[in-house]
């Protein structure tokens, strides 16, 4: 069981994530678009007092004026697989450059996942330590895509919103004409772009954009609300 809730400010968007497992309640919250995000587990007991628990906690945000956001479900046909490092090395990949360079586009888009805690570890205290060296710049997202991920992206790395903007954006090839084109206009292919972090920062504000319009675009418009 799984709900999101968001309160629109007058610049910024305040969002709440509760999941249950079990017995345990998991709480995500934080700023849409910034890093920064919460994230605590509350051990109820059981699974009923679990529900009870998110319930409760649910009508004290909407008494707060967060609005309850239905979540998009993915077509019954997809595979879960968003991509894989391997898929790149085929066909049009470049026989001079070394095969780490197929890990760079996904780790940009990685690298942002991260910051702005779209990426699920499960309670994984290795790759919290990992999540953690992304957002000192000790390691780079495809250093970590390679390493801890083997070079595939799924939808169980990712949290709900993280799947929801990702197979909107990322899976139906938006992200790679962004990144080609912000990045890679004066390569020989967007397999030439270097893995550092003056690329990804000139990538970023892009990224951040194409979030906001897509949250604002499934926003109930406030003449469907109650």
């Amino acid at each position: 069981m799984r709900i999101r809730l968001e309160k629109k400010n007058r610049i910024t968007i305040d969002f709440v994530q509760m999941e249950i497992d079990e017995h345990l309640l998991k709480i995500q919250s934080g700023k849409l678009g910034e890093s920064g995000v919460s994230d605590s587990i509350k051990h109820c007991g059981t699974n009923e007092k679990a529900i009870n628990e998110l319930n409760k906690l649910k009508q004290e945000f909407i008494q707060k004026k967060y609005i309850e956001i239905k979540t998009q479900k993915r077509p019954s046909d997809f595979n879960g697989v968003y991509d894989k490092a391997k898929w790149h090395f085929d066909g049009e990949f470049p026989k001079e450059l070394n095969n780490f360079q197929g890990y760079v586009h996904t780790g940009f888009y990685l690298t942002w996942i991260i910051e702005n805690g779209l990426f699920d570890t499960n309670g994984d205290d290795y790759l919290n330590s990992e999540i953690s060296k992304v957002k000192k710049k000790e390691l780079t997202g495809a250093e970590f895509f390679e390493r801890n991920l083997d070079g595939v992206l799924m939808d169980d790395d990712l949290t709900e919103l993280g799947n929801e903007f990702t197979y909107n954006y990322y899976e139906k090839g938006n992200f790679l004409d962004d990144y080609s084109k912000t990045l890679g206009t004066d390569l020989p292919t967007l397999y030439h772009i270097q893995d550092n972090w003056e690329n990804y920062e000139k990538f970023k504000p892009l990224l951040d954009k194409r979030f906001k319009r897509w949250e604002k675009s499934k926003k109930p418009k406030w003449w469907k609300l109650n």
